[in-house]
């Protein structure tokens, strides 16, 4: 009885392995453009605004897709921007544009880059918002590695009250 069981349990395993799908190269249409994408950056935008302290009975919103203008820059240092106050918002970026490009509906964009360090804002009303710094002051640092798509993740959250 045990060599049968064996033999049924070995058929089973052979039957699912048969099965299992095999990975492909085909890119399904559902796949957004960074799929295609050999070396850059993509991401995703969205904003939170609101309280955002956890509260019995209740639920801080939950983030939506930003529809905005991302701009990527060289590396930029606190010192390269014109401020507002102490905010993650900046008037103005003194470091040489590399791309300009726009989100989707849904807050997400794709750009191909050379491999390096780039500073990555995106446009809040009639500013730049950046609210990530290095342990040197650098803005927003993104790097792009040779073959390599990098993922970004980017929170507008000058209006949340945390």
């Amino acid at each position: 009885m045990k060599r049968v069981l064996f033999y049924v349990f070995i058929l089973i395993f052979w039957g699912i392995a048969c099965k299992t799908p095999k990975a492909s190269n085909i890119t399904k249409a559902s796949d957004n453009q960074s799929s295609t994408q050999i070396q850059g950056i993509v991401g995703e935008v969205t904003e939170v605004s609101g309280n955002q302290m956890p509260m019995v009975g209740g639920s801080a919103g939950a983030p939506k897709p930003y529809k905005t203008t991302v701009y990527i820059y060289d590396s930029t240092n606190i010192s390269q921007v014109k401020q507002i106050g102490t905010s993650p918002l900046f008037v103005s970026v003194n470091t040489r544009l590399v791309q300009k490009l726009d989100t989707n509906e849904a807050g997400q964009f794709s750009a191909a880059l050379e491999a390096g360090t780039y500073s990555v804002f995106v446009r809040k009303g009639g500013a730049f918002f950046a609210n990530q710094f290095d342990e040197k002051n650098n803005i927003g640092l993104c790097r792009v590695v040779v073959g390599k798509q990098t993922r970004l993740q980017i929170s507008v959250n000058v209006d949340a009250s945390y």
